[in-house]
């Protein structure tokens, strides 16, 4: 009974920090990591501690296959070489590094353990760096190696931090047997989630053609594949972090054309509320977790400690530009002089991309994973001191890293590129002319006159579509006043169509509300007649 109310705690704190969140202009992360700072001094949730094991599968399966499944394919390919020399190269030095360095400055923490530690504090955090750029312009390819780079350094950091606690409790560690064994478990578990995830996908595409599903129900196969592809692979002793990885790729590529309208809309709309709560809850429990390392380490100097997770926190921050800028140059370097680099590298751009490497979720939910015990029943060595340093880390780079850096985009003039914006325009266009041609191709000399009457209005419609969005391309191309006047123009009629389409949709609302509060509907009427409105209006606002 206890847990479960301080489970419903937890995520009203969220619900209500993240509403708060809306009018205070911090990153919400870090109103979050505030937020279950304060709720540690409730009595309910003073001492909350969750099982290693339970919240790593709990939270880190749906974390990874929803990164996963959003991931625009094409565009991670294209960033594959930086993404790879981010998140594989520098999370092996990132964990050897920070390794050796904390072994060496607190002996107390077997070699092992600190490699851990590396490996907890190596992956990044996309969903953090987005809420804080979201209305900033960032180019498109910097946007994709930071989220492509994101995606698979959790996994192999997270992988990395398997084989550490593998290795404490055997007492043997060696890089080249720990290679081997990575790459062995790596493919077997990218196996393992691709048939996983194609096994579910022919499922649900067998009981759509028999009849036998409805968006919830698919809606649900979308929520159970993560955790069937972790708990097979792990089955097999495979990577499960890899298998949820793979999974999610699939799942992303085949709901995409063969999911109908209705479970795309409720997938999304679960999916956006279930990462929401999971998110929140993460940073929610960083906040709590604080306070109880606190109590952990109460016996040990507090200079100590700050020397501890500063010289960590410049290790992770330093290197990583470091590394970014060694790797943007180093290969062009060898063909060109260092002007001719620069040219092709931006140095803003290649500082952006080293000055994001904000930690959050993630790496939250590794750390608290630790294992209360190591060998023998032993208490796990340095523990606690393991959780402070990694939360050191998240709250650093949230605060110095995540508040900074709209300013760093700013006054390095880093703005958008509009490739988004204009391949999204132009297939706008391209769908809409597909549009017109299958309602002339439909028109013949025996349609009736009401059906050519509706199809030409359709067709001015989708013409109209056309028009404004090549007048928008043009106004975009150029710069003069006269198309900075015609662009204007665009955007008031189009801010006016919406604006009436809103207002008469409201109407419509209000009024199934009067017939239902006057008797003369009954509620699974308005509730049909509420979900076409509600679809209508979610694509005005769009």
């Amino acid at each position: 009974m206890d847990l479960i109310q301080d489970v419903l705690i937890l995520c009203l704190g969220v619900a209500l920090i993240a509403a708060f969140g809306r009018r205070i202009p911090v990153p919400m992360p870090i109103l979050l990591t505030l937020g279950g700072w304060g709720m540690s001094f409730l009595p309910t949730l003073g001492n909350v501690r969750i099982d290693p094991s339970v919240f790593f599968l709990l939270f880190i399966p749906p974390l990874l296959f929803a990164d996963a499944w959003l991931i625009p394919k094409r565009d991670f390919l294209r960033v594959l070489t930086p993404v790879l020399a981010l998140a594989l190269g520098l999370v092996a030095v990132t964990v050897v590094l920070v390794g050796y360095v904390v072994h060496w400055l607190i002996p107390s923490i077997p070699l092992a353990a600190a490699f851990a530690l590396g490996a907890i504090i190596s992956p990044t955090d996309a969903v953090a760096v987005s809420a804080i750029t979201e209305k900033l312009q960032v180019p498109s390819r910097v946007t994709n190696i930071i989220n492509g780079e994101s995606l698979i350094n959790d996994a192999s950091g997270l992988v990395a931090f398997k084989f550490a606690i593998a290795a404490l409790a055997t007492g043997t560690f060696s890089f080249v047997e720990m290679g081997q064994s990575f790459v062995l478990l790596s493919v077997g578990g990218v196996i393992v989630g691709v048939l996983v995830a194609g096994a579910i996908s022919k499922l649900r595409e067998w009981l759509l053609c028999a009849q036998l599903s409805e968006p919830v129900i698919q809606t649900t196969f979308s929520l159970l594949t993560p955790f069937a592809a972790y708990l097979a692979a792990e089955h097999f002793h495979l990577s499960g972090i890899l298998a949820v990885v793979a999974a999610g790729i699939y799942a992303g590529w085949y709901d995409a054309s063969h999911l109908d309208t209705e479970t795309r809309r409720t997938a999304w709309e679960t999916w956006t509320m279930l990462l929401f709560l999971f998110n929140g809850l993460v940073f929610l429990l960083l906040g709590i977790q604080l306070h109880t390392v606190f109590k952990g380490l109460a016996g040990q100097s507090w200079w100590q400690l700050s020397l501890y997770a500063g010289v960590v926190c410049a290790i992770v921050m330093g290197l990583r530009l470091a590394w970014v800028y060694v790797f943007a140059y180093l290969p062009l370097l060898w063909k060109m002089k260092w002007t001719q680099a620069l040219e092709v590298r931006r140095p803003a751009n290649v500082f952006l991309v080293g000055w994001a490497g904000i930690r959050g979720s993630v790496t939250l939910a590794a750390a608290l994973s630790i294992p209360l015990v190591s060998t023998g029943n032993a208490p796990f060595p340095g523990r606690d001191l393991i959780i402070f340093l990694a939360c050191a880390v998240i709250v650093v780079t949230l605060t110095v890293q995540g508040l900074t850096l709209p300013l760093v985009i700013r006054w390095c003039g880093i703005s958008g590129d509009g490739i988004a914006e204009r391949e999204e325009r132009a297939a706008r266009i391209e769908t809409a002319r597909a549009a017109i041609a299958r309602l002339r191709s439909a028109l013949s000399d025996e349609t009736p006159a009401l059906e050519q009457d509706v199809a030409a209005r359709l067709i001015v419609d989708y013409e109209t579509r056309i028009e404004l969005l090549e007048a928008g391309a043009s106004a975009d191309a150029d710069d003069d006043h006269a198309d900075s006047e015609r662009r204007s123009s665009i955007n008031q009629r189009l801010e006016a169509e919406r604006r009436l389409r809103l207002a008469a949709l409201s109407a419509e609302h209000s009024e199934l509300i009067r017939l239902r509060n006057g008797r003369q509907l009954n509620d699974e009427s308005l509730r049909l007649i509420q979900r076409d409105l509600d679809n209508l209006e979610a694509s005005v606002r769009a």
